[in-house]
């Protein structure tokens, strides 16, 4: 007959034991549909910048372009706050899908300020089109001269679209969810302890971090998933409709 201490001790082991087995299968699970994710975000920078590349690099045809790909893996709000992924088996899903919520205005209705799919410009800038092209209201893709200068291979990249794809993930399994999105934060982690330069870091935490934080306290977890892609222009730039980004805002885990 068992001892009544070892009945306490089963089931203090059980206590201890089940939370964190629970969390291993939610977790492999979160993270096996987050690589899935990842992976559908390197193609959807791809179609992007095709997008782009015969669009005259129009980000809002871009993002149509990556959202479109993306699609599969977009997950919207169900009832209790829970999140659920339409599966996309025929074109009518995809339809039905593409034109439910504020998934066709790529808006996220309840997380102000992000997109489900976002496009940035990467290159070119603005100042790398000379100072003698900014007064051109359009410049040729295949003009020869558009692509060569005195400082060689840097100047062929006026012709050579390069975009990121942001890729604002959802996460839809519950406690999962909530660990991997504090853990990939580091938001229990000492200030003292976040390694880099202050301004970045800065930058980085409080401004671009500051929709997914808003939304974590409103138990929204979602992940930024990020890809780039260049390929040369198959259209013109019309620089005065459509201009470049003075800077390149686009974010990569080293220094360009």
């Amino acid at each position: 007959m068992r001892r009544s201490d070892e009945s306490g001790q089963v089931a203090v082991e059980t206590a201890i034991v089940l939370p964190l087995f629970v969390f291993l299968l939610l977790g492999i699970l979160q993270l096996g549909l987050m690589h899935q994710a990842r992976l559908l975000t390197k193609y959807a920078a791809y179609k992007a910048v095709r997008a782009g590349s015969i669009h005259n690099a129009d980000i809002p045809t871009m993002e149509r372009a990556a959202l479109a790909v993306l699609l599969p893996m977009v997950s919207q709000a169900a009832n209790g706050g829970a999140e659920t992924i339409k599966p996309i088996t025929s074109a009518q899903d995809f339809k039905t899908k593409w034109e439910s919520g504020d998934i066709s205005k790529n808006q996220m209705a309840d997380a102000s300020g992000l997109k489900f799919a976002e496009v940035t410009i990467c290159g070119p800038l603005k100042g790398n089109m000379g100072s003698g092209s900014h007064d051109n209201k359009e410049m040729d893709f295949d003009d020869p001269k558009v692509a060569s200068g005195a400082n060689g291979w840097a100047d062929s990249l006026r012709t050579k679209l390069s975009v990121q794809v942001t890729f604002n993930y959802r996460m839809p399994i519950p406690f999962a969810d909530m660990v991997i999105y504090n853990i990939a934060r580091g938001r229990n982690l000492p200030y003292v302890l976040r390694l880099g330069n202050d301004g970045a870091r800065d930058e980085f935490i409080f401004k671009k971090m500051a929709p997914y934080d808003a939304a974590a306290d409103n138990k929204l977890y979602i992940m930024p998933i990020r890809a780039t892609y260049i390929m040369r222009m198959h259209s013109n730039l019309y620089l005065t409709q459509k201009a470049l980004p003075e800077d390149n805002e686009c974010i990569f885990p080293f220094e360009p």
